[in-house]
């Protein structure tokens, strides 16, 4: 598998988000937001999901992907913990406060697999904890996409 890396300076806010409204993609395909500050890790996130099939688009801080999300329909966000100006944490609390039921993964070195149990309320669908395996993504996103489904219906 050929994984496909953009080399790309990460854009400013409102170059980000006119991105997004311009795109022209097809309605089909799951969309996956990827906050990560980053962006290395975020592009290498991107590439490996993209190859795989998904649309993604990427954020570099935890309010960037609050805006976004409020302006497009995601089918997925995998944010990391620590970003500036809202922690990954924070985000998600928003999320769910909004009413959003989308799946949500988070990549983190700060944030463990254990410390799920004590944020159940914010319904966080897998952790994949810093250092990480790129492979782990796909199937990690697909369980994540299926479990999600099961529990929509």
């Amino acid at each position: 598998m050929k994984l496909h890396v953009p080399i790309l300076a990460p854009p400013d806010k409102n170059s980000c988000i006119q991105e997004l409204l311009s795109q022209d993609e097809p309605i089909s395909a799951l969309r996956i937001l990827v906050a990560e500050d980053d962006p290395t890790i975020c592009r290498l996130i991107a590439g490996v999901l993209e190859n795989d099939g998904f649309l993604v688009n990427m954020t570099y801080d935890g309010e960037q992907a609050w805006e976004t999300l409020n302006l497009n329909r995601y089918d997925l966000l995998i944010t990391d913990n620590e970003m500036p100006h809202l922690t990954g944490l924070e985000l998600i609390e928003r999320i769910r406060k909004a009413g959003m039921s989308l799946p949500i993964i988070v990549s983190s070195g700060s944030f463990s697999v254990e410390s799920v149990r004590n944020f159940a309320q914010l319904q966080i669908s897998a952790i994949i904890p810093k250092p990480f395996r790129l492979s782990e993504f796909p199937d990690t996103v697909r369980d994540a996409l299926s479990a999600s489904k099961v529990a929509a219906t």
